[in-house]
């Protein structure tokens, strides 16, 4: 079977990018978030229109701002996930859609770097199920529901973070659509692990 390959989304997986993003957008424009729209997007969040939205205002907050050498953790010792992955003889690829603008990228790195994850590459693309496909991962860590259909369609494992913006997912747990992915809903990166390893067949 060979070496395993893990694929890890960075955004609502392992960093908490509304924890980071709402304040500033609060200090620097003045926004007040809606708490009852269970939003993915930051301008949904905001009720944010292409008419209201301020002008490049994610240039500001990725490239000026730093927002993503900023990020809290989702969970405070969430790195050793990738410690126990890496001492199992997996790979680890962290694998986002955020852009490749040299400052994002080296922010990402700087971020994972200085939280202590162990990893073996990163890559940013907007496929992230054709990547997973050329990769051969085996399973994915994934929040955001388009990028979980994608990954489910091209037959590749998911591992599901709980978010508000993901509940209506159905998960397979008795393997009825075999031709798919698997879905695994996790609440905790220790659930996640114990997922990683039920969907390996370990």
């Amino acid at each position: 079977m060979g070496q395993k390959r893990i694929g890890i989304d960075l955004d609502g997986t392992v960093a908490d990018y509304m924890a980071g993003a709402i304040p500033l957008l609060k200090e620097h424009y003045g926004l007040e978030p809606d708490w009852s729209r269970n939003a993915y997007r930051i301008e949904e969040v905001f009720g944010l229109t292409e008419e209201t939205r301020p002008p490049n205002f994610r240039e500001h907050l990725y490239q000026e701002l730093h927002l993503f050498r900023n990020l809290p953790k989702r969970e405070p010792d969430i790195e050793l996930h990738t410690h126990l992955l890496k001492g199992r003889g997996y790979k680890v690829y962290f694998i986002t859609a955020r852009t490749g603008h040299p400052i994002i990228r080296a922010d990402t790195k700087d971020w994972l770097d200085e939280h202590n994850f162990e990893y073996d590459d990163i890559f940013h693309v907007e496929d992230k199920a054709e990547l997973c496909r050329l990769m051969r991962i085996h399973v994915m860590l994934e929040d955001e529901v388009m990028q979980i259909g994608n990954l489910q369609r091209s037959n590749i494992n998911i591992v599901v973070p709980d978010q508000p913006w993901n509940q209506h997912l159905p998960e397979d747990p008795h393997e009825l659509e075999r031709k798919r992915g698997r879905i695994r809903r996790v609440y905790n990166w220790r659930e996640a692990d114990r997922a990683i390893e039920e969907l390996l067949g370990k």
